[in-house]
């Protein structure tokens, strides 16, 4: 689940809308949704706000059955997309 009070929330949703300090600007707001919708379409998931916070977090990434930790290293073949499951 979601912790919406959480720091790294905060820092998504403010790129998210696009608030800056001076106030709200569309253009990296844009800029930061045309990321993360390449993120999500390279990952295989559809695109949402919620997909790209999980994408942003790293939550995506979390270690697998598949994935090896070699040290501090993780070692992963990367998934068929169409049997990848969150």
């Amino acid at each position: 689940m979601i912790d919406k009070k959480s720091v790294n929330y905060l820092q998504f949703n403010n790129l998210w809308e696009g608030i800056t300090p001076k106030g709200k600007n569309h253009s990296k707001k844009d800029t930061f949704r045309s990321r993360m919708k390449n993120s999500c379409q390279q990952e295989g998931l559809e695109f949402s706000k919620v997909n790209s916070y999980y994408i942003f977090s790293g939550e995506s990434k979390k270690l697998d059955s598949d994935t090896i930790m070699k040290g501090d290293v993780k070692v992963s073949k990367p998934p068929r997309r169409h049997l990848r499951k969150f």
